[in-house]
């Protein structure tokens, strides 16, 4: 009887791992194609031992030339903020103002650029109206990290917008200088990652599509 049950235990810790990664996989390749997964990307080479990796991608109808704006002016306020859940940003303490338009001033990055309050979206690499990477700066010692936003033409007004994700971090540093009491949500960091993410690109999409295209309204003008 005592085996029956060990047995039984088994093949259900087993079922909800398998169910696990397969979850996981889901959401850290949502949207993406086959080709797009294994397509290098820019700053791929500034995480050379990931332990996380995540490229997501979504189909916008819109040339770059349209998507570029929005994907330029992204960070902290009185940037256009990250187009995902305001009631989660404030929940987290961050005290950000999603854009719903074109801000003129804030389209044009260089590489060292800060885009936030904590020093950790620094411009680190920038190709205008093609590529952006964000990332903690090389001295910083929690995490070595980057976050790739680039921009794929298809045939027609379509692009793709692909995001990629890579880390490389200590749990045990990040455990040690995290409250106790907060460690059971460490293992909302990913799957909320994916959820914020994921509303990013939705939304920039929406919005996108929804303005004109930049050779009728212009690339200064703001979104109306």
């Amino acid at each position: 009887m005592r085996s029956r049950q060990i047995v039984g235990w088994v093949g259900v810790v087993g079922a909800i791992l398998s169910f696990s990664w397969k979850v996981r996989r889901w959401y850290l390749t949502w949207g993406a194609s086959a080709d797009e997964l294994t397509r290098s990307m820019p700053c791929d080479d500034w995480v050379t031992d990931p332990n996380l990796t995540s490229t997501m991608a979504i189909s916008i109808v819109r040339s770059p030339e349209d998507i570029w704006p929005w994907i330029v002016q992204i960070g902290d306020s009185p940037r256009a903020g990250y187009y995902s859940y305001t009631w989660i940003e404030r929940l987290v303490g961050m005290r950000i103002v999603n854009a719903r338009q074109i801000i003129p001033e804030f389209q044009s990055v260089s590489v060292g650029d800060v885009l936030d309050k904590n020093g950790t979206m620094t411009v680190l690499a920038v190709e205008p109206g093609r590529s952006l990477v964000l990332g903690p700066p090389a001295d910083f010692d929690r995490a070595r990290c980057s976050w790739a936003f680039s921009l794929f033409p298809e045939i027609g007004p379509s692009t793709r917008l692909v995001t990629r994700l890579r880390a490389n971090w200590s749990y045990r540093q990040v455990l040690k200088d995290t409250n106790p009491l907060m460690w059971p949500t460490m293992l909302l960091i990913e799957p909320g990652a994916f959820i914020m993410s994921r509303k990013m690109l939705k939304e920039i999409k929406r919005l996108a599509e929804s303005t004109e295209p930049v050779e009728d309204a212009g690339p200064t003008q703001l979104a109306q």
